[in-house]
């Protein structure tokens, strides 16, 4: 009995594996992409559940460099791993909360990047709009 039910969770353990990874693969998409990676409606995730909470100051210059056609491995360089529980397989959109200066101290801003079909970032949205010229400095 022992020999039978260690054999029976060497063969499950691969089959657990491929499901947790099936069941992360698409984690984190909310808003409907077509292959070019755009959309009508981006959806925001509730910025209270963004890790870290409160979100990040970015640096700056790397927020400006971001670029339509960036891979997601130089995105994650530039502004680092996503606020939510996005993944990199099959994830079709990152989203951040960045506190970016104003006149009057700062503002908590949502920023989304989306992905086309083959990976590299396509459009970008600002949640409030105000935001994206906030950051223009």
């Amino acid at each position: 009995m022992k020999q039978t039910m260690h054999s029976f969770y060497r063969r499950l353990a691969p089959m657990a594996a491929l499901l947790a990874l099936a069941s992360l693969a698409g984690c984190g998409n909310l808003s409907r992409i077509d292959a070019a990676g755009s959309t009508a409606d981006p959806v925001f995730p509730d910025a209270a559940s963004a890790r870290p909470q409160g979100g990040i100051r970015p640096n700056l210059d790397n927020l400006h460099s971001v670029r339509a056609g960036m891979s997601k491995t130089e995105l994650y360089y530039l502004l680092g791993t996503p606020h939510f529980r996005e993944g990199i397989w099959g994830v079709r959109e990152w989203d951040y909360v960045f506190r970016l200066p104003t006149a009057g101290g700062e503002q908590a801003c949502q920023y989304k990047v989306l992905f086309d079909k083959n990976g590299l970032s396509s459009e970008f949205h600002w949640k409030p709009e105000t935001c994206a010229s906030a950051q223009a400095g």
